[in-house]
């Protein structure tokens, strides 16, 4: 009999063992490939997207004159890399927009020069070739590039002569857009409204000014902030790691397990002449194999997962940095090997006990001193977690790096891990000193052995149980907290946007004349640049721009304001929101200096404001001050009306020419999407967090199952002293409720610690917002429900603990 049937022999004797080692790798290897297939392609489309980035400006006639042809043609000689692009909008609002470029000069805009030669396309796609370079192979064809979803609703519109022209679903493209050649764009334009640009990259206005009679307007600043997506990707991959933490325990335990049961066997292969160096490869190839099964089959099945989380964690991420289209690749070989090699080092780590085999363990030398060995392990143990424990907490309270804010809360569940078991053991112990029945003092020695024997199964659940009363902390306070802060920020009845850039005093007049309508606020959204020191780092944010004196504004909440705050806003003063606050150590009374498109500014901050949901920072500013050549413009209004049950305000687009295209939505419906637009985004991370939980659960089951079963004799032994099977049975499952109950409630702490660390210590340094810390006593119940329930079903699966035929050889 060869080395390979003797490890076998041990799986076919104990099939539940192998099945359960299995099903922990393959779902740790799910949850992680999974999360890894997502975030990496999200990183892929970010850097993909930022590298396309670039500051522009938009030439315009100082006489105020259309650009036609001529003034390209003048710009070009003059030694300038221009390009045109022509933008078409259609009346229907859901339309995509129809943006026609000159495949020729195109290459000077490093966003078509560039767009899909980023990470994220595989090597041989059709999506590696550049957009310019597709424009220019379909000269002589018309031909429509976009989304697959763009070009749906494209089709929907049945425009003449749309038959014609080539449909080709494209990568890299905005949400909304439709590259073609500008001569198609040309075509088009008579079916929908057209503008004419020329733009050129800022650097070539730094070799030379313009001719005269033409001035640049700076079109996009070109850089773009991403920490809420950076964010959102290392949270994910925290939580994937956090189920790779927890394979990793819950693997150690059954091979921990698997040494005890194997240590005979073993014993005999090294006293028959087995090499210890043999044996050593023999069980190094076990861990090889068992991780290459486990990872084939999780990195399968994490496929499966992320296809089927791809849409709603496309919808997040579009909302975080106008991520549209996630490249969907086949799993390479890279992938397999590297998941595999992960699962080794995992499972490598949980057998070190037999990878670490030496003769005299099998000689009886170590016997008398292991009990010794034991409490010195012990000793040095509680030193280390508390060390640990104490080093995370103090880089925790210490650090702003968001990396360093998981490192350290990692530390801190380490230490609290290790500590947990010894805990839960020394409270039985205290309470069997004070038992003075039989029975009951038995009962509480036995829990002891549970915790010894499950100390790493137990921990797994621990850190499960702790990670879900923490995510749910987070995303429950932040849910409630945004409810109230929406009921406080929507004070109008209606919100109208155009679709399209218009003259925002114009629209508001023609607002005010509508029936039923009380008030108008405008609200003027672009990019300005916050200068800092050096000057040379100037930073983008936001702008908003609104009429201080509108009753609309009066209700809205501040973090810090300064007193009669609208008219010190209208006068000399500036509001800001907590991110910007936040990132920059702004407080109410400094001055800050921004650059508006060409002018600069010098303001007092007058205000701080709560701005959930969003990544950046954000300058509000009365109407008057924003230029009409404001980076990215655009213009929505909010609407006070009488009564908004008996006014027909969704005929306004068909009754009003001039609102053709516009989208109106009232309080609720708005309210409903940034709602669904919440769920979204944090139901990742809650599905993440219960697939974490049940897989802690399921293995502590299958562990416990086989640890009874092994504890079978002392219960058959008080069967044979007199007690009945009934309460014998009763017994054991009170023993698992009671070993998993008061682990649940060792767990709360944790889990209340963890809700804290993501509120007051990963909101900020991530999101740049903070929220208050609710606690949910409600939600810690049903958790230690489930804990009671993972206990009562591993005692129920064993059965009948009395084996009578364990005692024939005693």
């Amino acid at each position: 009999m060869g080395l390979g049937s003797v490890f076998l022999s041990h799986y076919l004797r104990h099939p539940g063992q192998l099945v359960g080692l299995l099903l922990i790798l393959v779902c740790a290897a799910m949850l992680w490939s999974g999360v890894r297939s997502l975030t990496g392609s999200a990183e892929s489309a970010v850097a993909k997207s930022r590298a396309t980035l670039e500051p522009l400006l938009s030439v315009v006639r100082e006489d105020g004159a259309a650009l036609a042809v001529e003034d390209f043609t003048r710009l070009r000689r003059a030694g300038f890399c221009v390009s045109p692009r022509l933008e078409v909008r259609f009346a229907d609002r859901d339309a995509p927009a129809v943006i026609g470029i000159d495949p020729f000069t195109a290459g000077c805009l490093r966003q078509y020069r560039e767009s899909g030669e980023e990470g994220g396309v595989e090597e041989g796609s059709e999506n590696g070739a550049n957009i310019a370079g597709k424009l220019l192979s379909a000269l002589d064809r018309p031909l429509l590039l976009g989304s697959s979803r763009d070009l749906a609703r494209w089709q929907a519109l049945s425009l003449p002569g749309a038959e014609a022209i080539e449909l080709d679903e494209s990568d890299g493209i905005p949400r909304g857009q439709l590259l073609t050649d500008i001569s198609v764009a040309a075509e088009l334009a008579s079916s929908g409204r057209s503008t004419l640009q020329i733009l050129l990259p800022a650097v070539e206005t730094e070799k030379s000014p313009l001719p005269a009679g033409y001035r640049g307007e700076v079109e996009d600043y070109g850089v773009q902030p991403d920490p809420l997506v950076e964010a959102f990707l290392l949270s994910l991959d925290a939580l994937g790691a956090l189920a790779l933490l927890v394979a990793a325990l819950l693997v150690r335990s059954v091979y921990r397990f698997s040494m005890e049961q194997r240590r005979r066997s073993l014993e005999i292969l090294v006293r028959i002449g087995v090499p210890l160096v043999k044996l050593r490869l023999a069980l190094l190839l076990e861990v090889l194999l068992v991780a290459l099964i486990g990872g084939i089959a999780g990195v399968w099945l994490g496929e499966r997962l992320a296809s089927a989380m791809a849409d709603g964690f496309q919808g997040t991420l579009s909302g975080l940095f106008s991520i549209d289209t996630l490249a969907k690749s086949v799993p390479t070989t890279q992938t397999w090997l590297g998941m595999v090699l992960i699962l080794a080092v995992v499972v490598g780590w949980a057998c070190l006990d037999l990878l670490m085999l030496r003769r005299a363990q099998w000689g009886g030398a170590e016997v008398n001193g292991a009990q010794a060995g034991r409490l010195k392990a012990g000793y040095w143990r509680w030193l280390g977690a508390i060390g640990l424990v104490a080093v995370s907490l103090a880089i925790l309270l210490w650090t702003d790096k968001l990396w360093l804010v998981f490192a350290s809360a990692t530390g801190c569940l380490l230490g609290v891990g290790l500590l947990l078991p010894e805990i839960l053991n020394r409270l039985l112990a205290r309470a069997e000193h004070h038992c003075r029945q039989p029975l009951p003092e038995w009962s509480c020695s036995e829990m002891r052995a549970l915790c010894r024997l499950l100390s790493l199964p137990l921990t797994a659940l621990a850190f499960s149980i702790a990670t879900a009363i923490g995510v749910q902390a987070m995303v429950t306070g932040f849910e409630s907290t945004f409810a109230r802060w929406l009921d406080q920020r929507l004070q109008g009845d209606l919100y109208v946007d155009p679709g399209r850039p218009v003259a925002t005093d114009e629209w508001r007049a023609q607002l005010r004349n509508l029936p039923d309508v009380t008030s108008v606020l405008p609200m003027v959204r672009g990019r300005a640049l916050l200068e800092q020191e050096p000057p040379a780092d100037a930073m983008p944010v936001d702008v908003l721009a609104i009429d201080p004196g509108s009753p609309l504004l009066q209700e809205w909440p501040f973090k810090a304001a300064a007193p009669d705050l609208w008219t010190e806003l209208s006068n000399r003063g500036v509001l800001i929101n907590e991110q910007l606050a936040q990132r920059q150590s702004l407080a109410v009374g400094d001055r800050i200096r921004f650059q508006l498109g060409e002018t600069k500014h010098a303001r007092e901050v007058v205000g701080i404001y709560a701005d959930y949901g969003r990544p950046q920072g954000e300058l509000m500013l009365p109407l008057a001050l924003v230029p009409d050549s404001l980076p990215n413009r655009y213009s929505t209004f909010v609407l006070d009306v009488s009564d908004i049950q008996r006014t027909s305000w969704q005929d306004w687009p068909a009754q009003y020419t001039w609102m053709a295209g516009s989208r109106l939505r009232d309080q609720v419906g708005l309210k409903q999407a940034a709602n669904a637009a919440f769920t979204r985004t944090f139901q990742l991370t809650q599905l993440l967090n219960v697939l974490t939980l049940a897989l802690a659960g399921t293995a502590l089951a299958l562990m416990g199952l086989v640890i009874f079963r092994m504890r079978q004799g002392s219960y058959t032994l008080l069967h044979v002293y007199g007690v009945q099977r009934h309460k014998l049975r009763g017994r054991l499952i009170a023993h698992s409720m009671l070993v998993t109950g008061l682990l649940g409630l060792l767990a709360i702490p944790l889990g209340v610690f963890l809700g804290w660390v993501l509120v007051a210590r990963v909101n900020p340094a991530a999101f740049g917002w903070t929220l208050p810390l609710h606690f949910y006593p409600g939600f810690w119940l049903q958790v230690w429900l489930v804990c009671l329930l993972i206990g009562a079903l591993v005692g129920a699966l064993v059965g009948n603990p009395v084996r009578l035929e364990t005692l024939k050889n005693e």
